[in-house]
């Protein structure tokens, strides 16, 4: 698989050659509600973020009438991890060695309003099925002896004495489950698990810090730490987008079109999907 391809409008194509960025979306707003959902930590996934894409070069028509508004959208075909790297050196905003990542660390560092993993996003695809342990994940792995407040009062891990405490939360089953309904989607989707403390809140790490983090994923009812997150698109892969019209545009509405793309991805390509709709 060498590419990946997403039906959107003409308005958020616009958006994204213009800032020359993909959206992820917090897993509360994709189509399908449930998806935030665990079996033991409520909606869990409002801590991950995902951007949705399919495999199937033949164009689908449930996806251009789900996606876009009558048929008067485009497709985008990008190439698979379109995404532009960065290089740090190890001490730059506490890293431990030197990285190559697609995440922009100084930015998300200078915002201090989550944390990210530096080896994000992941690629998957999306597994269908009606397994309900699949679909509602179990995420909270503890071994606590009884003492999860007392170690969130606690001064210092001395003071805890021979009690044993360990918890974590795993990500590794969100996002990547959807009903069977769900299957003409032939979904992919790229996914980033976001803490909800900054980089710079939660560095150099402490146990007050580390308290604080258990306090925030333990808070059912706490907001996520923003709607949306954005990450840069390589020029590599701007110039091998493809945009397919909708078979329902206008002239003008693929006149408005062609524009934004000679103005903003000149190298692109433009074409007119291979389906005819009255």
């Amino acid at each position: 698989m060498r590419n990946l391809y997403h039906y959107t409008s003409l308005e958020t194509l616009a958006l994204i050659v213009y800032n020359k960025t993909i959206c992820f979306n917090n897993l509360l707003n994709v189509d399908d509600i449930e998806e935030a959902e665990t079996e033991d930590m409520d909606k869990f996934g409002r801590f991950l973020y995902t951007s949705c894409w399919t495999d199937d070069d033949e164009e689908s028509i449930p996806l251009w009438n789900l996606y876009t508004q009558n048929m008067h959208g485009v497709r985008i075909r990008l190439p698979k991890f379109p995404f532009k790297k960065y290089y740090y050196k190890k001490g730059e905003f506490f890293l431990s060695q030197d990285i190559e990542t697609y995440i922009n660390i100084e930015r998300f560092y200078n915002e201090n309003k989550l944390s990210i993993v530096a080896d994000g996003p992941q690629l998957v695809k999306i597994e269908y099925t009606n397994d309900q342990n699949k679909l509602f994940p179990r995420v909270r792995n503890e071994s606590i002896d009884g003492v999860l407040q007392e170690y969130l009062k606690a001064q210092s891990l001395e003071s805890l004495g021979n009690k044993n405490f360990e918890v974590s939360y795993s990500f590794k089953d969100l996002g990547k489950f959807k009903r069977e309904n769900w299957k003409f989607q032939k979904e992919w989707r790229y996914i980033i698990s976001a803490a909800p403390m900054g980089l710079q809140e939660c560095n150099p790490p402490s146990l007050e810090k580390q308290q604080e983090l258990i306090r925030r994923l333990e808070n059912k009812t706490l907001e996520p730490p923003c709607r949306q997150i954005f990450l840069e698109i390589a020029e590599t892969a701007l110039e091998n987008m493809e945009v397919v019209f909708g078979p329902k545009m206008s002239e003008a509405e693929k006149i408005m079109a062609k524009g934004i793309m000679n103005q903003y991805c000149p190298k692109s390509k433009c074409r007119e999907s291979s389906l005819r709709i009255k």
